[in-house]
């Protein structure tokens, strides 16, 4: 610990905030399902060689169709009327600017992504890569968010800093200490971003003013506001919620306030990602990654986790019941049989045989993780990294059974992307 508990942090300059989004905050358009929602559909256009725009109708059926696909699912967000001259990306494209989806110059409001957007869009990068490399490389100050003043503030004062990389090395280190990994927006918002604009402040010192604060013990009369407004208050949750939205953390309500608590089941995972260089390229980080478990075992991990849940059995007897046999592999033993929803259960999948394919232990985690998808009319494709052990095993395509709801195989095909 560098800094004593009477330390009071002074901002470095005026307005020194973390931005993520912008006056138009919308925390629904964070969660996955509309983040590379949105994306799969900019990239469908895209692909049309039309030079489509933003503002045009085309967009606007797409974010739509979304909207329809949404309702219903537990997202708070209304895509339908955000189209036109006022269309999303106008008011919210920060979302998609921040993490290096599409350039921060729109070209004339055409619909372009970046390279590393297309790989996304593309399902070349899987949905845990992507918040991977997220993770490592989000650092502000953040041109494609902010203005060139306020990234000048920023490089002036000799400050660099990666929140989310930096809320992961705070959590991780608190629930070494005592077991007490977790984090309240109000401790973000009034401890870690004031402190954090302290250049000799290092993880010991957050962690003990964090646990000062819960104790009471820091006057916080003397400490500078870096969040003056709502908004400012929405922007700083937006990052624990991306963490929560990929499976970092897990949000758990106590006494009517929100806790952000460590996953401490990717422990491991967790401090290798947080080891590994994150310079060069996304093609290099991806590179990178390749060559560790992290991504595989934060994916066994998560889709294991997800298949713990109540009436699971029941969903499993429903679906096993007439027909248990794998659909890609046509194995029947029952020893390795799951079943697998559709509709994943978080976004109100029902659990019915409608929305369940019986499949293979192994075949199951890489439909859940998204590396094996069906198609409505039957076709099955791979991700590249799934292609290299499965490529031979694997069919081009099968007959869905009749009583499977094929809008609800729709649905995972134009809107998910694996946990």
């Amino acid at each position: 610990m560098s800094l004593s508990l009477d330390f009071v942090p002074k901002k470095p300059f005026p307005d020194f905030k973390w931005k993520w989004a912008s006056l138009q905050c919308t925390e629904g358009l964070n969660d996955p399902v509309v983040l590379l929602g949105v994306l799969f559909r900019m990239r469908k256009l895209e692909l049309s060689g039309k030079n489509v725009k933003y503002s045009s109708e085309a967009f606007a059926d797409e974010l739509r169709s979304l909207a329809r696909d949404i309702e219903g699912r537990g997202i708070g967000v209304d895509l339908a009327r955000r189209t036109g001259e006022r269309n999303l990306i106008r008011n919210s494209g920060q979302y998609w600017r921040a993490v290096g989806l599409i350039p921060r110059n729109e070209g004339g409001g055409t619909i372009t992504l970046t390279p590393f957007g297309r790989l996304v869009a593309d399902r070349k990068i899987s949905q845990t890569e992507f918040a991977a490399i997220t993770i490592q490389t989000f650092s502000l100050p953040n041109p494609a968010v902010q203005s060139e003043d306020e990234c000048r503030q920023w490089q002036d004062a000799g400050l660099t800093i990666k929140p989310l990389s930096l809320l992961l090395t705070i959590l991780e280190r608190l629930d070494e200490v005592d077991g007490e990994g977790y984090l309240t927006k109000r401790e973000l918002l009034e401890v870690i971003i004031p402190l954090s604009g302290v250049k000799e402040a290092v993880v010991e010192d957050y962690v003990a003013f964090v646990k000062a604060y819960r104790l009471g013990r820091l006057d916080m009369g003397k400490w500078p506001d870096c969040c003056t407004s709502a908004n400012d208050h929405r922007i700083g949750r937006e990052f624990l919620l991306f963490l929560a939205n990929y499976g970092y953390v897990d949000i758990r309500q106590h006494d009517g306030d929100e806790r952000f608590w460590y996953n401490r089941q990717l422990d491991d995972e967790i401090h290798e990602l947080l080891s590994l260089s994150a310079k060069g390229s996304y093609d290099e980080l991806l590179e990178r990654l390749k060559g560790t478990d992290v991504v595989s075992e934060i994916e066994r991990k998560r889709v294991a986790n997800g298949r713990k849940r109540k009436y699971q059995a029941k969903f499993r007897r429903e679906v096993l019941g007439k027909t248990p046999r794998c659909i890609i592999t046509n194995v029947t033993m029952p020893e390795v049989l799951e079943a697998a929803h559709i509709i994943p259960f978080k976004y109100h999948g029902e659990d019915t045989r409608a929305n369940g394919f019986a499949m293979r232990l192994d075949i199951h985690q890489l439909f859940d993780s998204g590396h094996l998808r069906i198609h409505a009319n039957g076709g099955v494709f791979l991700t590249d990294r799934a292609r290299m052990d499965y490529g031979a095993l694997i069919p081009p395509s099968i007959q869905i059974p009749e009583w499977i709801n094929r809008d609800f195989v729709r649905w995972r095909w134009e809107n998910y992307n694996g946990i």
